[in-house]
């Protein structure tokens, strides 16, 4: 499962222009369906992160860092698609028609609504950190980074 993880993060690990946002963002849309498919994905991360607390699986280090890593790469690249995105905030000038008016509102939601694959994109960036948490549960790594945390804030806060 490791390898073909590696293998999908090696396809992505391209320079990502305008065409290939929409391209990923089309592509994330496309593999989650619909935001009723996104919701049982999240329902799954989660429970996969409770099953981990309670000892329900484990895992190597060694595969879990594999798998982390991985996932976090993808999360970075959606932090990174967010600066181009952001083009979508705005709505499209079409004139001060009607119609033209209509259509800009209409593309606007679209591109931002709750069904759109910039939201979708939103999602899957959670449904990977939380399977992130859960590899790091299963592992018996996540204790130790959040220790590591507390104890730099307490550093930071002395």
């Amino acid at each position: 499962m490791a390898e073909e993880f590696s293998e999908q993060g090696q396809a992505y690990n391209q320079p990502i222009g305008m065409g290939g946002i929409v391209h990923a963002a089309a592509a994330a849309f496309n593999a989650t369906a619909n935001a009723a498919s996104m919701a049982k994905a999240r329902a799954a991360a989660s429970e996969l992160v409770n099953s981990a607390k309670n000892g329900g699986f484990r895992v190597s280090e060694d595969s879990a860092n594999e798998l982390i890593d991985i996932m976090a790469h993808f999360v970075e690249r959606i932090d990174d698609l967010d600066d181009d995105l952001r083009a979508f905030d705005q709505r499209p000038k079409l004139g001060d028609h009607d119609y033209g008016q209509l259509v800009a509102q209409h593309m606007h939601e679209a591109a931002n609504g709750p069904l759109s694959a910039r939201m979708v994109v939103h999602q899957l960036k959670e449904v990977l950190k939380v399977s992130i948490e859960a590899l790091q549960r299963a592992s018996g790594q996540y204790e130790e980074t959040e220790s590591s945390v507390v104890d730099a804030i307490k550093r930071v806060g002395r």
